[in-house]
């Protein structure tokens, strides 16, 4: 079973030298006294897992802190973040004629049909969220690349879309 231990430095000296100015913490600053103390230790007694490693470490090592991580805390931690993006994202229509993603934002990939291809689509991976719009209500949309400020007049579920009238002056395009 393997486990995973992260290391926090938090080395407040008493005296420091020019020399030890400022050093900072390596794995082989670690990795040095436990395989030393591992290797002087009887066979049947020596350092062979990261929980034994973790509590020499804690108990001989006093300048660092250790924080000790099983590694079925990191995977649980990896399923729920992967199952909350799974539940947030929609498949891709017409993947196998795809060979190609390049990710251009979080959300959205360029989809090439070969590695080699210069013309691609671009895919969203998230789910559209709904929302009601009612006649007189105000909303921020974009309109020819620009962001603008605008109020609901009709709505046609016909063709899907939105009459509206644009507040003056429009804003700029980092504005929202």
């Amino acid at each position: 079973m393997a486990f995973i231990f992260s290391i926090n430095a938090s080395f407040v000296p008493l005296q420091q030298t020019k020399a030890s100015l400022q050093q900072p913490y390596s794995k082989a600053s670690l990795q040095r006294p436990y395989s030393k103390a591992s290797l002087q230790r009887p066979y049947s007694n020596q350092i062979l897992t990261t929980v034994e490693m973790f509590e020499f470490c804690h108990e001989h090592l006093k300048g660092i802190s250790f924080t000790y991580i099983k590694d079925e805390e990191i995977i649980q931690h990896h399923n729920n973040k992967l199952l909350d993006r799974f539940e947030n994202s929609v498949g891709i229509t017409g993947t196998r004629s795809f060979h190609c993603f390049v990710p251009v934002s979080e959300s959205n990939l360029k989809c090439f049909i070969t590695s080699q291809a210069t013309e691609y689509e671009i895919h969203s991976t998230t789910k559209a969220v709904q929302i009601t719009l009612h006649t007189r209500d105000s909303i921020a949309c974009v309109y020819d690349g620009q962001w603008w400020l605008a109020e609901v007049n009709d709505i046609s579920d016909i063709n899907k879309d939105v009459l509206v009238t644009f507040y003056q002056p429009r804003r700029s395009k980092d504005g929202f």
